[in-house]
């Protein structure tokens, strides 16, 4: 490898350094340390970087790097600009709403890969393209953007929400410690502390009718993972009492494509003698699970719990009766 090559690789490294290290700085000798070389070294990549447009901010011995002005840049293989487009084709395909900053992202991806990927970048043009002839709902776009603002940087957000559930509206202060997709009707949520209810909460982004930001600060908690707390659920619906446990039963013929795909880190299978299959997960909440249970029509079974199956046979009733397959309940 070449000096050039030697230092331009040190650039990256020390970029990502200081990204890393961005609340506390990192001093030249320490910079020196870490990528061993003399701090005179150091001192000239700072004058490079600088140069080439990362932004740059020096308080008193230690640098840090202008989040206002940070340009990121990374070398990536064939494999990495596969794996950046079918994060970009999920992230197109998640969201029913035409969010310009989506746009603005697959755009930006595609300009960037243009060199070295021509044909994904292209195809992720075409993503793009596809989320923008999407309907714009500025009420949406808005929630996101404050939500964001608010999560980056620890300041509450006071919100009115439209509760699906008793179909009303209340105004609250909210603490938006994480936000996350999902693929069960291609909405958003976001999680954190509601100072209404006093308790942590989960609210979907797209119900939020207003939205502002407010200099009230807050500091998510050291113990709230939300990796963790996710686990259990399906989706996003999560609970502090404990999981449910779901049995099914999967008849032989679609027992194959079931194992095709890992539905659930808590999932077990159990090969049965007559070739079906017995699927059991623990879960936060069974909402979630109802439309994928359905999808597989005849094919399952709801063995457990005892309130799913009662739910489950009664739909097949209703359905039942929907099609004239069975009489409808007489009214008196």
């Amino acid at each position: 490898m070449s000096k050039t090559e030697t230092r331009y690789e040190r650039l990256d490294g020390i970029e990502r350094y200081l990204a890393r290290h961005q609340k506390r700085g990192c001093t030249t000798s320490e910079l020196a340390r870490e990528f061993g070389v003399d701090p005179d070294t150091i001192r000239r990549d700072l004058d490079l970087l600088e140069a080439r447009g990362t932004g740059l901010i020096k308080e008193g011995r230690r640098y840090h790097l202008d989040h206002r002005r940070i340009i990121h840049t990374m070398k990536i293989s064939n494999d990495e600009a596969l794996a950046l487009y079918m994060a970009a084709r999920l992230l197109s395909r998640h969201s029913d709403e035409h969010n310009p900053h989506v746009v603005s992202a697959l755009d930006k991806l595609s300009d960037a890969l243009r060199s070295k990927s021509p044909l994904i970048a292209d195809h992720i043009a075409r993503a793009a393209a596809a989320v923008r002839e999407r309907p714009v709902r500025r009420e949406y776009v808005e929630a996101l953007e404050v939500l964001t603002q608010g999560w980056a940087t620890g300041r509450k957000v006071r919100l009115s929400y439209h509760s699906y559930s008793k179909d009303e509206m209340t105004e609250r202060l909210f603490a938006p410690y994480f936000i996350e997709p999902s693929g069960i009707g291609y909405a958003c949520y976001v999680i954190g502390f509601d100072d209404l209810r006093g308790k942590l909460r989960t609210l979907k982004v797209e119900r939020i009718r207003t939205i502002r930001l407010t200099d009230e600060q807050f500091a998510i908690p050291e113990e709230f993972d939300p990796i963790r707390l996710l686990a259990s659920a399906w989706g996003v619906i999560w609970r502090d009492e404990g999981t449910i446990e779901v049995i099914l039963r999967f008849a032989p013929q679609v027992v194959r494509r079931l194992k095709e795909s890992v539905w659930h880190v808590s999932q077990r299978l159990e090969d049965c003698p007559d070739g079906s299959c017995l699927f059991s997960v623990r879960v936060g909440s069974t909402v979630e699970m109802k439309p994928w249970i359905r999808q597989w029509g005849a094919a399952v079974e709801v063995l457990a719990p005892d309130e799913l199956r009662a739910e489950m046979i009664e739909e097949v009733r209703a359905q039942a009766r929907l099609y004239g397959l069975i009489p409808h309940k007489e009214t008196h």
